[in-house]
C-alpha cells in the first residue's frame, strides 16, 4: 500500500475551494500531498479556472507543505516565498493548452 491512502478524492479534479478542503481533511488523518496534477478547466479570457488532483503519503514528524495552482509567474512568486520560509520545491508541473497556448502549473513545497 506504500503509505498512500486510498480515498476517492485522489481520482477527482477538484476545483481550488475543493481541493482546500480535501488537503485539510487529508492532514486531520496525517497525510500530505505527495503529488498534484493540474489542467484547465475554463480558458476563456478573464475566465481561467484550474482542477488539480493530488496522490497522497504519510506525513512524515514535523514536515510543513504548501502547494499552489496557477500560471508560471504566479507559481515564481510563490517558490520565493516558500524559499524564505525554509520550503523546497517537492513537485511541480507545467500543462500547456494546445488550443490556447496558455500554461498553468502546479507545485507542492515541503520543510
Amino acid at each position: 500500500m506504500s503509505g498512500r491512502d486510498q480515498t476517492s478524492a485522489i481520482d477527482q479534479w477538484l476545483t481550488t475551494a475543493n481541493a482546500d478542503e480535501v488537503v485539510n481533511a487529508m492532514a486531520a488523518k496525517g497525510m500530505i500531498p505527495e503529488t498534484i496534477d493540474c489542467r484547465f478547466a475554463d480558458t476563456t479570457p478573464g475566465q481561467l479556472a484550474y482542477v488539480s488532483k493530488f496522490t497522497w503519503k504519510r506525513a512524515p514528524a514535523n514536515t510543513r507543505y504548501h502547494w499552489e495552482v496557477g500560471d508560471p509567474t504566479y507559481l515564481a512568486s510563490k517558490e520565493v516565498r516558500a524559499n524564505r520560509v525554509g520550503l523546497r520545491r517537492a513537485y511541480a508541473k507545467v500543462v500547456r493548452d494546445p488550443a490556447s497556448g496558455q500554461k498553468v502549473g502546479c507545485s507542492i513545497w515541503t520543510s
